[in-house]
């Protein structure tokens, strides 16, 4: 294969999250595939160069991340890697869990981002966390290789991040404040750290948590007890307690189907799957040993993951680019050119294409990724036949701009991707017969995952080709 039919790209991922952070280089081979659609790179290998050390993410106080001691422990680690910020191509920066709510969280992690390279970064909701952390595990894939319908859940310091996985997609998630570093104290066992949510059990414990306080190990085995049945009224979908309630940051798990294995990544997995018994001064190892109870008890079938405290570190951006033809619909070129733009698959029944049905499918998607529509640009990519008439096409743009008035009143890009050639056919039915009128980008031939981001350059050619750069999250499996 000559050399100009093969592209390396090494990339890197920072994860910033409640107990800890770290972060991961790769180096990723992709080669040059000839489809039907035309050529497109896609990575054929992916080796891990460089896993750095995971400390405890730094705080100046409890409601700010120490941002100096972050940077200067990712300096060392790419000295450490023999990694300059010119030799990285790609990558991403996301911070998680009670991090994502400190004041300087947004701040905090597009300046990591720019300091780093060439990032895509995000401050990662609980549901979209849920989303990565069960990709980043292996539970997705598991799950399709296996034929399986799985259950992740992903603790960590702050939360439980629940995704379930089916066929390689991710079906349904959900959040609840369960992690092990609510509550941390020192050598004497004086508490350090105070995360809001661990006042939710003060009553049933009887304490008022203060800084200073000296905690008991019974108090410490009764928290976490509480913490993991908590966790479970979840997960089993019977959430009878005060306290489940509060601690539960997200919509109620929906999927009513079967759950065939249970599978556990994050810090507090190392303990529940016996690789660790180390004590970082917290309430993780106790509530590992708690969950590992109920999960015997209750006869459940565990799967062991193939990453467990890095589920979460993404791998890289991986760029691949793709061209979508003189079948594109642009309203107007001067929308163009757009960046990191984060990719939605509403999960549509193309058999059964109402109004109403597009617009809930819409809806769901963005609630899996905590987007709030109208707030951010988004793309919005349907794969299969939609429509096949005109009528059909007229009901499936009415659905689509049904579920985003916002968008269309604050005259945002409105971005559709489609696998088939009729972006330009949607995009003009969606502008004869909607309120949509103009910032319409509709374009198609694009194999595009949910997760991904895009960017989408100017036409070329004079206008017949439309270059779009893929940037999908690469997971360390």
């Amino acid at each position: 294969m000559t050399e100009e039919h093969t592209l390396t790209l090494t990339s890197c991922g920072i994860d910033v999250g409640t107990t800890t952070s770290h972060l991961i280089f790769s180096k990723l081979k992709l080669e040059k595939i000839f489809t039907q659609r035309g050529i497109k790179f896609e990575v054929t290998e992916r080796e891990i160069l460089y896993r750095s050390r995971i400390i405890l993410t730094p705080l100046i106080d409890g409601l700010n991340i120490d941002y100096l001691k972050l940077v200067e422990f990712i300096k060392n680690e790419y000295q450490q890697a023999n990694v300059s910020i010119d030799d990285i191509d790609t990558g991403a920066v996301i911070i998680t869990g009670e991090s994502a709510k400190k004041e300087n969280a947004e701040e905090l992690v597009k300046s990591l981002a720019h300091k780093a390279g060439k990032f895509v970064c995000a401050a990662a909701g609980p549901n979209f966390e849920s989303v990565i952390a069960a990709m980043g595990s292996g539970a997705a894939l598991y799950s399709k290789d296996s034929k399986k319908t799985v259950i992740n859940i992903d603790i960590g310091g702050g939360t439980s991040n629940i995704g379930i996985a089916k066929d390689g997609e991710i079906i349904d998630a959900a959040c609840v404040n369960v992690g092990g570093r609510l509550l941390a104290f020192d050598d004497e066992n004086k508490i350090t750290r105070i995360e809001a949510p661990i006042r939710n059990l003060e009553d049933k414990i009887g304490v008022t948590f203060d800084y200073g306080m000296v905690i008991s190990e019974d108090q410490k085995k009764a928290m976490a007890k509480i913490l993991a049945d908590s966790l479970f009224e979840v997960l089993n979908k019977n959430i009878k307690t005060k306290i489940a309630q509060n601690l539960l940051m997200t919509n109620p798990i929906e999927f009513d189907g079967v759950i065939d294995e249970m599978i556990f990544s994050g810090g507090v997995a190392e303990y529940i799957y016996d690789k660790t018994d180390a004590d970082f001064g917290d309430l993780g190892k106790y509530l590992g040993e708690e969950i590992r109870k109920i999960v015997d008890k209750q006869g459940i079938v565990l799967h062991e993951p193939q990453e467990l405290i890095r589920a979460t570190v993404i791998g890289a951006g991986q760029y691949t680019l793709q061209v979508s033809g003189v079948t594109t619909h642009i309203s107007d070129s001067e929308l163009l050119p757009i960046h990191n733009i984060p990719v939605l698959e509403p999960k549509l029944n193309t058999k059964d294409i109402t109004i109403e049905n597009v617009r809930k499918a819409i809806l769901k998607s963005f609630n899996l990724f905590d987007v709030v529509e109208g707030e951010q640009s988004v793309a919005l990519s349907f794969k299969g036949a939609i429509g096949g008439s005109y009528a059909g096409l007229t009901t499936f743009a009415k659905g689509v701009v049904s579920a985003v008035p916002k968008t269309i009143e604050r005259e945002m890009p409105l971005i559709m991707i489609f696998d088939r050639d009729i972006g330009n056919s949607v995009g003009n039915v969606m502008k004869r017969e909607t309120d949509a009128k103009e910032n319409i980008i509709s374009v198609d031939e694009i194999n595009v995952q949910e997760g991904d981001f895009i960017d989408i350059d100017k036409p070329k050619a004079g206008g017949q080709v439309v270059p779009v750069v893929v940037k999908s999250l690469v997971f360390s499996n």
